[in-house]
Formats: C-alpha cells, structure tokens, sequence
C-alpha cells in the first residue's frame, strides 16, 4: 500500500519531480491500512518559497482507497 501512496503522490503533483525518502505502512485495524510517504522535490532552484518536503497519508479500507491527505506541502 505504501509504494500506491507513493504513486498517488506522484500523480497528485504531476509537475513536480519528487525523490521518495520514506515509504511506511500499518493496519490500523483487520480491514483498515494506513500508509504514509515522504518525499523531496528535486526540481526547485535554490532560493524558492515553494515547500521542497512533500508527505501524504493515504488510508484504504479493503483495499480501496479512502482518503488522501498532504501532511506537508505541496505550497
């Protein structure tokens, strides 16, 4: 489930070129998988506002995804 996340992660900011550092995921319950991933954008210049950190979590409930959130970035 961590490697979908981290596929959505890339889909959800197509213009962004993104080197995932972390990838994790944990049942939270017999039908409930919380994953999270981590990642760095690799295409900004160097003196940027933009965020060059990026995270989201990703839950699915039998395997069908259910919520996607960014927990850091994508400003």
């Amino acid at each position: 489930m961590a490697g979908r996340c981290a596929d959505l992660m890339q889909q959800a900011y197509p213009g962004a070129d993104i080197d995932i550092a972390k990838r994790e995921a944990a049942a939270t319950g017999l039908t409930t998988i919380v994953a999270h991933v981590e990642g760095n954008r690799t295409n900004l210049p160097p003196n940027t506002t933009l965020a060059r950190h990026l995270a989201v979590e990703c839950k699915y409930e039998n395997d069908v995804l259910t919520s996607f959130r960014w927990t850091a970035g994508p400003k």
